[in-house]
């Protein structure tokens, strides 16, 4: 009886209990090569059935994952085999195979479960790569070291130096396996991805049209009203590779057309390839020359400028600007506040939604200017990735708190706690990205007069 192998179930169970921490004993256990191999191959099926599971969306099998991760499950199975070898010493009947086993019973079981806790409660909720998904990567990955950690000791009874090399190896593999970027079973695919690369094939005829567009949207511009406080806007967005700059952009001119009667008054900069026929590139020369098109029509000492420039910001003030295969330049701090002294642009509101975007201030600040940042200068914003539909700060302070008042001030007052409470509730891992707000003495009475005219 004592030779007779034990079945597969009896295996996943005992590995259950242990994954929970029960002492379990292995002395009577039992199982042969080939159902080890078996069990090995049940667990890696279900690992690509959970994998594909927690994609929304359509996904591609990546077989050369298979090939990923056996040298860590041959280190394992040869710490059992040498863990037995020293029990089986001491009297202590310990087969290897049976033991390594159960440790993957163990390491299924916690798979499953964390895979369930992702699907109820991470993804849903849109928290991947928040704080609560790291929360949970690392404490399965903990949970299963320390699991396998205990099932070791307590099934061989090892001591001393045993117990150290079982430590090593029971919680070195699982941080190698979760952070070594191991190859995933699927991979995403983007739906739009090929009829995005076809639309960036620029045709001579598709490179004339654009060529003409930002002279077009110059031309349409209408003069400044004798006697109002006009609103003229240039809304830049330079990243093209995601579209969530291009949603920005739109709801900002939609906002700011409806607020402050500003139709006519108003440009709009865009890097995408969806709109390579249809709105001017966001370039540097267009920038220019857009700020140099609003001088001619504003006057300058009653009118305001707002510029609304949203896209990535790097630590360094470089606003990012991309639209493959084309090189574009970066746009800094420096540059747009050296083109609006030149143009002669007196009233400005500026508004940068990008990461580490607090360090545009100090370059931009002066008496006649308001300056919005999405952070300061050491935090990133949030809600920018290619997923979002608005980033959190255009959200709130545009989309939702100026359409209830006509101040830009108090809009920015309504949309920072707002701000912080979703930041926190989606779990952002670097803090607070703490909105700043610089309002030039001289530039109220502008800003109230404008109100007033709504």
């Amino acid at each position: 009886m004592s030779h007779a192998h034990t079945s597969l179930r009896t295996f996943f169970i005992r590995g259950l209990q242990s994954a929970f921490f029960q002492r379990i004993s292995v002395s009577n256990l039992r199982i042969t090569p080939l159902q080890l191999l078996l069990m090995l191959a049940i667990t890696t099926a279900a690992s690509i059935l959970m994998g594909r599971l927690v994609i929304i969306g359509p996904a591609e099998f990546f077989p050369k994952a298979l090939l990923w991760g056996w040298l860590v499950v041959l280190l394992l199975l040869w710490l059992c085999w040498y863990l037995s070898d020293h029990a089986r010493e001491r009297g202590l009947p310990v087969q290897a195979a049976a033991l390594f086993a159960i440790g993957t019973g163990q390491a299924f079981a916690l798979d499953v479960l964390s895979t369930l806790i992702y699907i109820v409660l991470i993804q849903p909720q849109g928290l991947d790569g928040s704080i609560w998904h790291w929360g949970l990567y690392i404490g399965v990955t903990m949970w299963a070291a320390l699991a396998f950690w205990l099932l070791l000791t307590r099934a061989t009874q090892v001591r001393g130096r045993l117990i150290l090399l079982a430590g090593i190896f029971a919680f070195g593999a699982p941080l190698i396996v979760h952070f070594a970027q191991a190859p995933m079973y699927w991979l995403p695919q983007e739906e739009e991805s090929a009829s995005l690369e076809d639309s960036l094939q620029l045709s001579q005829e598709k490179l004339e049209t654009q060529l003409q567009l930002a002279g077009k949207q110059r031309a349409a511009l209408k003069p400044e009203r004798p006697g109002v406080v006009d609103l003229f806007s240039i809304s830049y967005a330079p990243y093209g590779d995601d579209e969530v700059f291009l949603r920005e952009s739109s709801m900002v001119n939609a906002v700011i057309e409806e607020r402050f009667d500003a139709a006519g008054h108003m440009q709009e900069l865009v890097n995408h390839p969806a709109t390579v026929e249809s709105l001017p590139w966001a370039s540097l020369e267009n920038l220019e020359r857009a700020i140099n098109r609003a001088a001619d029509l504003m006057n300058t000492e009653e009118d305001v400028l707002l510029v609304y420039l949203t896209s990535h910001g790097a630590q360094n003030g470089e606003l990012s600007a991309t639209l493959w295969p084309l090189e574009m330049n970066m746009l800094t701090p420096q540059t747009l506040n050296l083109w609006l002294d030149k143009a002669g642009i007196k009233h400005r509101v500026i508004v940068v939604s990008a990461c580490y975007s607090g360090s545009w201030i100090a370059p931009l600040q002066n008496d006649n200017t308001l300056i919005m940042t999405a952070a300061d200068a050491t935090h990133t914003s949030f809600g920018c990735g290619s997923g979002s539909d608005l980033t959190f700060f255009g959200r709130a302070v545009f989309d939702e708190a100026l359409r209830e008042t006509y101040s830009f001030e108090e809009a920015f007052q309504r949309a920072a706690p707002v701000i912080r409470e979703r930041e926190e509730k989606a779990g952002k891992p670097d803090g607070f990205s703490n909105p700043q707000i610089y309002v030039g003495e001289k530039i109220r009475p502008v800003l109230q007069a404008l109100q007033h005219g709504r």
